[in-house]
């Protein structure tokens, strides 16, 4: 045992503090703008990401003499032909493919010969592959909510891609975007409230490290 005295011999003029840990908890509302702040960052990160892949790919090709459709590219469907599966608003995503391995059943992407829809864009169902011609071959296609089939049939030259995958009512994005002001809610407003809440947390770190020195200080005093 040792009395107090032989403890004091020890201290060497040392004051000891008690020190309690304090678990700082974190509010709920905090945790939820953490999350839709980062989930906002990464939806425009994805978006400026494909934008300049897209861009790039176009502009590379046109450096090379190749002015064809790009690999990969994405429509807005706006008419009701090939309900259900796809719903007018819905976004529809496209590969180019080699014309060989287009296949009855197959959903396409191409530019209409028919001289009713001024070459119109249209997305509709391979019905039939007509290849009597052994230059060219030529696709019967068919909206799937409609009674016939389409009264033009589609060439080899003309198709601009098969469907892969498709993102429901998406297109509505893309219409509020085109009106006047529309991409300055979408785009910059969320990119000014993630910024104004980093800005935020790095001043409140600033404050905090000051208050810390501050108390550093006194206790050396």
């Amino acid at each position: 045992m040792t009395d107090s005295n032989t403890s004091n011999k020890f201290d060497f003029g040392v004051k000891h503090y008690h020190v309690k840990i304090v678990h700082k908890k974190t509010s709920v509302i905090k945790n939820i703008i953490s999350v839709i702040s980062y989930a906002i960052f990464i939806w425009l990160l994805l978006i400026g990401i494909t934008l300049l892949i897209y861009v790039a790919d176009v502009k590379i090709r046109a450096m090379k003499g190749d002015h064809t459709p790009p690999n990969f590219n994405a429509y807005v469907v706006l008419t009701g032909s090939m309900e259900p599966g796809i719903m007018p608003k819905d976004v529809i995503f496209t590969k180019k493919v080699d014309i060989d391995d287009i296949e009855v059943g197959d959903v396409i992407t191409f530019i209409s010969s028919d001289n009713r829809f001024a070459g119109s864009i249209i997305t509709h169902r391979v019905v039939d592959i007509i290849d009597d011609d052994p230059e060219h071959i030529k696709f019967q296609t068919k909206g799937d909510n409609n009674n016939v089939a389409d009264w033009a049939l589609v060439e080899d030259y003309n198709v601009l891609g098969r469907v892969f995958f498709k993102l429901p009512k998406v297109g509505y994005i893309q219409d509020f975007l085109a009106k006047q002001g529309g991409w300055i809610i979408v785009i910059l407003i969320p990119c000014l409230v993630v910024v104004s809440y980093d800005i935020m947390r790095i001043f409140k770190a600033i404050g905090k490290k000051g208050s810390k020195k501050k108390i550093k200080s006194r206790m050396v005093l």
